[in-house]
């Protein structure tokens, strides 16, 4: 599975000198239509929640689909407009800011900030300093949209709860350093065998946390199986009897066996627990013998 995310291809069209924001919003124009299919046909989401995404990189809020498409026609219709009244060109995020600003009024209190300081700071609220995957609050945040989604749409969700079995044994046989690299090796795994649209975090200490949207319980407990197995290949380092990585996972599924974000935390969580209290080393997903 690709580990690249939407985000991070955008990131790499722009360092080519290719800004969809600003194709897609007339600022910038390709040779032929078929230029603008090529380079969206590369990139990991459908032509509709590419407008999702182009609006939280430019807003860092996440629209529903329906209203992400509404709105990025309104920015368009409104920089025609603003165009047409100043007598010259307006880009569009120019334009984006004023019509989110004083006409959809979902923007306040803007403030305007350096690209390079505003990636610095969201990296050091969002991401875990350890291992480098998502931080808890950017997964609770993430936790109360999917959730919305899900209800809105008649999907399903699945969390996973995850945790390092006997991890204490090699912070002390090993050492803190050890045991960090432990933790990150683990991360990048997690990255590797789910899907970008899956949420991934460092939920606390030796435990991680993983949102599977649009996901059943029997897609969760294959997708925790395969991640248990994966993880039976990260070795400890150093010379001790310690075996490869284990993990309990435990998981829960809204609407199936949950129906609010405490109620799915609560539930993921016993269900690691009961796989701790049976021998550990397993999975455990509500719902699902």
């Amino acid at each position: 599975m690709s580990t690249m995310s939407l985000s991070k291809e955008l990131k790499e069209l722009e360092a080519q000198g290719i800004d969809l924001l600003e194709i897609l919003g007339k600022d910038q124009h390709l040779e032929s239509p078929e230029s603008l299919q090529k380079i969206i046909s590369t990139l990991s989401c459908s032509d509709d929640n590419l407008y999702v995404e182009l609006l939280y990189q430019l807003t860092w809020r996440r629209f529903p689909l329906d209203e992400a498409v509404r709105i990025w026609g309104g920015i368009r219709d409104h920089k025609k407009v603003l165009e047409a009244a100043l007598g010259r060109e307006v880009g569009f995020r120019v334009a984006a800011l004023d019509y989110l600003f004083s006409i959809e009024k979902v923007l306040q209190g803007v403030r305007l900030v350096a690209r390079p300081e505003f990636e610095s700071i969201l990296s050091y609220v969002n991401v875990d300093e350890v291992t480098g995957v998502h931080s808890r609050r950017y997964f609770n945040e993430r936790l109360a949209e999917e959730l919305g989604r899900a209800r809105r749409y008649s999907h399903s969700l699945s969390m996973l709860i995850i945790d390092l079995d006997n991890f204490k044994q090699v912070n002390d046989l090993c050492g803190h350093i050890e045991g960090d690299s432990v933790l990150r090796q683990v991360g990048r795994m997690l990255m590797d065998t789910t899907r970008q649209a899956d949420v991934v975090c460092r939920f606390g200490g030796d435990e991680f946390a993983i949102l599977l949207p649009e996901t059943g319980p029997e897609d969760a407990g294959m997708t925790a199986e395969r991640i248990r197995l994966a993880a039976a290949g990260i070795s400890i380092p150093g010379e001790n009897d310690l075996d490869n990585v284990m993990l309990s996972i435990g998981g829960a599924t809204f609407p199936d066996s949950c129906d609010e974000a405490e109620e799915m935390l609560a539930l993921a969580d016993q269900m690691c627990l009961d796989v701790k209290r049976a021998g550990k080393n397993g999975v455990r997903i509500a719902g699902k013998e």
